[in-house]
């Protein structure tokens, strides 16, 4: 998505800076010998395979899909975080710090007064901070080397704490959508989306891994995201809830409210909370409580998909929030289109030429699909979709795609892939996952025994 332009006094915008070093133009991708193309993930069943267990701690084990890393962990927030470091430390080391290096190395001034800054504007809910405390105490058992390249210095924890606050300090592009009822093949609630984010090389392809995380009380939440990443970007609860944040078009401000929440912790925190016993008002409510504590300089959109269609209205939520105050966007009968432009509030900037080209390109393709033929959407045609709107290149594109639905159960993921002319954009790409819910949520197994 196009950084819009600002005009402000250095004195007052240095955080901003920190924004727009993360959107700088990163280093081109390396070229390499795209790997053949293979036909459609099958349809997701029960009787899948099992995983290969790559690794164990308490807590903790690593398991492998395919070729997809997933990493489940279990236990208080701190055994979660604790496990994840011991677990992944040395893909820490290989994605988030070579990511950091490639946003900061250059950058050091910036880095540093966002480092003296982020303990006075950042703060995360109480589970996930004891959860990022714990997997650095992970990472520091671990003994993983963690130096930063251009800083003369080693990765710390303060710098972990920023790396959990990158979508304060970067921004999403991204496009999505939900059908439901008999919009859909097979009926239920249908959601996808696009993650678009600026690409500094192919380590955040090759590490980009989904992160399960079972709480004490049984409920779990998977995010597709990086080793050393608690927030959610993309995710989905054990009992159906899904979220996915969205870069909006708020008006732009200088800097988050004091220990304003990253918008991708409130996410997790949406979905460690659930579908409320079923009731979508508790639901949405929680949601708008949780997003207003957060602040985002740009502004974001964040997309909230239950997993069943009340009888008063739609299945879905979206929320619409700038710097000072969130505000519940207007839904409508469906299908529901999100890009990157508020839709409700009138307060912010102009929609983007390309944000409104997408959601024409979504409407249209979702409407033709309701009138022509069996007059429903596909998972097929939701993946048609996402291509119509996915964006590859050298140094921006999608990174990963999901289409999902609860009930019949649908996880179906996408990561991109280095290509001879960039980026292979995510619904386009050989790397295609089909999992099931017990290989997602480990369904009735006891974790740990």
């Amino acid at each position: 998505m196009p950084m819009p332009t600002v005009s402000l006094p250095w004195a007052r915008y240095v955080l901003l800076a920190s924004v727009l070093a993360g959107l700088a133009a990163p280093p081109s991708l390396p070229a390499q010998t795209p790997p053949p193309v293979v036909a459609a993930a099958p349809a997701a069943t029960e009787a899948a395979t099992k995983p290969t267990i790559l690794r164990r701690v308490d807590h903790g084990r690593v398991e492998q899909h395919g070729d997809l890393v997933l990493v489940r962990t279990w236990g208080t927030p701190e055994q979660r975080g604790r496990a994840h470091g011991l677990l992944m430390a040395n893909e820490v080391a290989a994605a988030i710090v070579q990511e950091f290096s490639a946003r900061y190395g250059n950058n050091p001034k910036v880095l540093e007064y966002a480092r003296r800054s982020v303990p006075r504007m950042i703060a995360f809910p109480e589970f996930v901070q004891q959860e990022i405390d714990g997997l650095w105490q992970g990472l520091v058992e671990s003994k993983v080397e963690l130096k930063v390249d251009g800083l003369g210095r080693a990765f710390d924890r303060t710098d972990l704490r920023i790396v959990n606050a990158l979508d304060v300090l970067a921004l999403l592009g991204c496009s999505g959508f939900t059908v439901w009822g008999d919009q859909v093949l097979g009926g239920g609630v249908l959601t996808a989306r696009n993650f678009d984010w600026p690409l500094t090389g192919p380590h955040l392809l090759q590490h980009t891994v989904l992160v399960v995380q079972h709480d004490e009380n049984g409920r779990a939440s998977a995010s597709v995201g990086w080793p050393g990443y608690v927030g959610t970007v993309t995710g989905v609860g054990s009992d159906g809830v899904a979220a996915f944040l969205h870069v909006g078009s708020a008006s732009i401000s200088v800097v988050p409210q004091p220990e304003a929440w990253p918008s991708a912790a409130a996410l997790r925190s949406i979905l460690h909370a659930g579908t409320h016993g079923g009731d979508a008002g508790k639901v949405f409510a929680f949601a708008r409580q949780e997003l207003e504590n957060t602040s985002p300089p740009i502004g974001y959109l964040t997309h909230v998909v239950l997993p069943f269609v009340p009888a008063d209205g739609a299945p879905l939520g979206v929320f619409e929030t700038d710097v000072k105050s969130c505000v519940q966007g207007e839904v409508g009968k469906g299908p529901f289109v999100l890009t990157n432009h508020f839709r409700t509030r009138k307060d912010g900037r102009d929609a983007g030429s390309d944000s409104e080209k997408r959601e024409r390109q979504l409407d249209g393709c979702l409407g033709k699909c309701l009138v022509t033929g069996d007059k429903v959407t596909s998972v097929e045609e939701a993946w048609d979709a996402l291509h119509l709107v996915d964006r590859g290149g050298r140094s921006f594109g999608t990174l990963h795609s999901l289409v999902f639905r609860h009930e019949p159960w649908c996880f179906e993921l996408r990561i991109a892939e280095p290509g001879e002319k960039g980026l292979v954009a995510a619904p386009v790409s050989s790397r295609r996952y089909a999992l099931t819910r017990q290989q997602v949520f480990a369904d009735g197994e006891l974790l740990g025994k």
